[in-house]
């Protein structure tokens, strides 16, 4: 057997076009015996570095099947690798640094926190090797492998040092914070984008980190790995042929994409006497037939508001097993507040073809902001509210007070609304 094993490292050690099937079998039913010269090519990677032969792949083949088996033994070494100079990490093992790498890490990992927050913090390894480091990291806070005050407190000595260490970090940490559920830490996310250490194509402003906060989780490092599933689909090797992108095939994607921001409004004929869709439980004649549309209904329909909050955290009405709500940390009242503000000023993605005018964008903007305000000036006086940063640390979501209330005292002086204007800034001067 042991020959076996030797013959299949021997057929993975050079470059080849075809991916090694029958080779990666072998030595993953004989993991043991081949543990040793998996290790010794992850050595020899280490000490040749970029002297290494450029058709040499046993080390990269190595990083992967290491992490397969779980081997907490190579984990020094191959902390070891991914710590060298960028160069020779972008020579040795190319773009699995920014794909699975921290698979890797996690699989490997052999108790030793103090190796990963000191590399995390070494401004002389590769950001995206870091930005690895910190995944991994964040995977053993979420099977409680790393307690929580003690990776709070490690993520807080990286923002608020004085010394930048990589925009790719800061980006990162940010993921980590949502993905982990740190709500208690929007503080230091409000930091690092006020400092301007993550560009705004990255991360679109804060708004973004709420949803992303309060979205759906998956585990931020896969276990176990398959390392032929993960290594067979990659273009140094020879691809099955491909479906060639037709005409017709992006004439139906542009007009599903169409579909989706374009879809026709079903109108359902309500009965004199049918229930009030309103949900009263009165007759349609005896409660909102003849009722005012109220100014938010004028400018969208609630199935669009439906449409454009498809985003926003899900409510708790219909709990998943550890999943956090903004229920969890806000009232009813401030929630709808938010949702009036998201509906205005959150980011729609519609396509090119289909953009409105400005002066609807405008008129949108204007008239559910100018609701957020009315249930926000109600809010603040019922509950005794003295200051703008009170409300902002007890009941803003998306959006603190400044952001939106500005942009709606510039849509109120361009719509000409002085009596609502001088409400909005008399309540600002008050605050």
């Amino acid at each position: 057997m042991k020959d076996l094993v030797q013959k299949a490292i021997k057929d993975i050690t050079i470059r080849s076009r075809k991916f090694p099937e029958e080779p990666f079998r072998i030595i993953t039913e004989n993991q043991e015996l081949a543990i040793p010269y998996l290790d010794s090519a992850i050595e020899k990677a280490i000490s040749e570095k970029e002297d290494l032969d450029e058709d040499y792949q046993l080390h990269f083949y190595a990083l992967y099947l290491l992490g397969q088996f779980r081997e907490k033994k190579s984990f020094p070494r191959i902390m070891e690798l991914i710590s060298l100079p960028d160069e020779a990490v972008d020579f040795l093992i190319g773009d699995s640094v920014t794909t699975n790498l921290c698979d890797i890490l996690y699989n490997t990992y052999n108790g030793d926190i103090e190796l990963l927050k000191e590399s995390v913090k070494n401004p002389d390894i590769n950001d995206f090797v870091r930005s690895s480091m910190l995944k991994a990291m964040g995977q053993l806070y979420l099977d409680g492998s790393l307690e929580k005050t003690e990776f709070q407190d490690f993520i807080r000595q990286i923002v608020y040092k004085k010394e930048e260490i990589g925009e790719y970090i800061y980006t990162e940490l940010i993921y980590i914070i949502c993905e982990c559920s740190f709500v208690e830490m929007f503080p230091e996310i409000r930091r690092i984008l006020a400092d301007g250490r993550v560009e705004p194509f990255v991360i679109e402003g804060y708004a973004e980190c709420v949803d992303m906060m309060f979205d759906d989780k998956e585990d931020i490092c896969k276990t176990p790995i398959n390392a032929a599933d993960l290594l067979r689909g990659w273009a140094m090797f020879e691809q099955p042929k491909q479906k060639e992108f037709s005409k017709k095939d992006m004439k139906d994607l542009l007009r599903a994409i169409d579909a989706e921001y374009e879809r026709p409004k079903k109108k359902v004929k309500i009965g004199r006497n049918d229930p009030c869709p309103c949900g009263s439980g009165k007759k349609y004649k005896h409660c909102c037939l003849n009722k005012p549309k109220a100014p938010i209904d004028e400018v969208e329909t609630e199935q669009e508001r439906k449409k454009w909050l498809k985003h926003y955290p899900v409510s708790a009405s219909k709990r998943e097993t550890g999943r956090i709500y903004l229920e969890d940390f806000f009232d009813s009242e401030s929630i709808e507040i938010d949702k009036l503000i998201y509906l205005a000023l959150n980011y729609r993605p519609i396509p090119i073809w289909q953009s409105e005018a400005e002066d609807v964008v405008d008129n949108r903007k204007r008239v559910y902001l100018s609701e957020a305000f009315k249930k926000f000036r109600e809010k603040v006086k019922r509950e005794g509210i003295k200051t703008v940063r009170e409300y902002d640390e007890k009941y803003s979501i998306h959006y603190q007070c400044r952001e939106w209330i500005e942009v709606l005292q510039t849509l109120l002086e361009e719509s000409g609304d002085s009596e609502l204007l001088e409400d909005v800034s008399q309540c600002c001067k008050n605050m």
